[in-house]
């Protein structure tokens, strides 16, 4: 029965430092252990289907678990300090202790505390020069300095019909800010998705008998139309990839020192700009991923890697796996064009799993930290980490 006291006084928060050392005790022994974690279970599933937390609820649920499991609770003792107890009390009970104190707080301070993704627009820059705000929500045109039709952009897609007459190469430069994405249909029919904070230069109209040239700057998706006499080449940095028909992903922002290109379908080779006809580029085959390093000017590494994860950014889903939570800040930053403040460089190299697809930045930021303990607060719409 004390026992029983104990679990119900540390799940409604009102164990001391002395019942805390005891029932840590206890939960040493592995039976003990999984008698915790299925009245912790109960408790967060009550907590959580109701809107305020009912404490004599709570303590009822838990008291009809442990009727169940009686014949186990007569255990003996153990004498090894707060290790499991004070972890759990971190994990577990942060979700409790987050929501009560957020029912302590005013409609106006929740509000303050909430970070707000600026709005910036998706502009592109035609080749006089001049530059032109893109609104993805509307349809318009795109022309040149003589009124002629370039492209068409419906709904977060702009597209090239190849129709332009022009005299050699033109190029037009598309950039997109963080916290948008955006698809852009080239003349020869092929589709590049955009990440947030990327640019594509391109020409509004691919010429025959040469290669189709672009260059990108953050990270895009490509789903290159075949065309064997016309080889296709990304420029990314230092680095070049060669394509006659494939569908690959590339990721090169400024604070990385690799460039990743991840091959989802076809061939693709990769070589330093300027050499990517003397038959010594890296091949790459589908399901694999190439590191490119900025400093040497080479491939570092190729790994076989799960696409997907690579590529759930078309769909607006952002997919970690044992990533840093630095690669996790920044992508988050890109993504929701919000600015993160990490004071603990320690965290910053720590290695984590998450899934996130329709949450708001604030709701990524408490899973954070309910899930992992990590404390964070928001001022002058900033996040910061301490």
């Amino acid at each position: 029965m004390e026992i029983e006291h104990l679990i119900i006084k540390y799940l409604t928060n009102e164990i001391s430092a002395e019942e805390l050392d005891a029932l840590s005790e206890w939960i040493e022994n592995s039976k003990n252990q999984r008698i915790f974690d299925d009245l912790v279970k109960v408790h967060y599933e009550t907590n959580v289907l109701m809107k305020e937390p009912d404490v004599d609820a709570i303590k009822k649920a838990i008291l009809s678990k442990m009727q169940q499991d009686r014949r186990l609770f007569n255990r003996p003792y153990f004498r090894n300090g707060l290790k499991y107890a004070a972890i759990l009390l971190v994990v577990i009970s942060l979700g409790y202790l987050f929501h009560e104190s957020n029912m302590e707080k005013t409609t106006d301070q929740v509000a303050a505390e909430q970070l707000v993704p600026k709005e910036e627009a998706i502009t592109i820059e035609l080749g006089d020069g001049k530059s032109k705000v893109i609104n993805p929500e509307e349809n318009g045109e795109i022309k040149d300095s003589e009124g002629n039709i370039l492209g068409k952009h419906t709904k977060g897609s702009l597209n090239y019909p190849g129709t332009a007459e022009t005299e050699g190469l033109v190029y037009n430069t598309l950039n997109i800010p963080y916290g948008k994405r955006f698809d852009v249909v080239l003349s020869d029919g092929t589709h590049v998705y955009l990440n947030s904070g990327t640019s594509l230069k391109y020409p509004v109209k691919f010429i025959a008998n040469t290669p189709r040239e672009v260059f990108l700057n953050g990270e895009a998706y490509f789903d290159v139309a075949k065309d064997a006499k016309n080889p296709f080449l990304v420029h990314s940095d230092s680095m070049a990839i060669e394509v006659l028909g494939t569908k690959f992903n590339v990721s090169n922002y400024p604070e990385n020192d690799r460039i990743n290109t991840v091959l989802v379908e076809g061939s693709i080779a990769l070589n330093q700009t300027g050499k990517i006809h003397n038959g010594e580029g890296q091949l790459l085959e589908p399901g694999f991923m190439a590191q490119w390093s900025k400093e040497d000017n080479m491939v570092a590494a190729v790994d076989n890697v799960d696409t997907r994860v690579y590529t759930a950014w078309i769909d607006g889903k952002l997919v970690f796996r044992n990533n840093t939570f630095r690669h996790i800040r920044l992508a988050l930053e890109r993504h929701y064009n919000i600015e993160i403040i990490n004071n603990n460089k320690i965290l910053d190299e720590q290695r984590f799993d998450a899934t996130f697809d329709i949450e708001t930045i604030n709701e990524v930021l408490e899973t954070f930290s309910k899930s992992y303990a990590i404390e964070f607060s928001v001022v002058n719409n900033r996040a910061f980490i301490q």
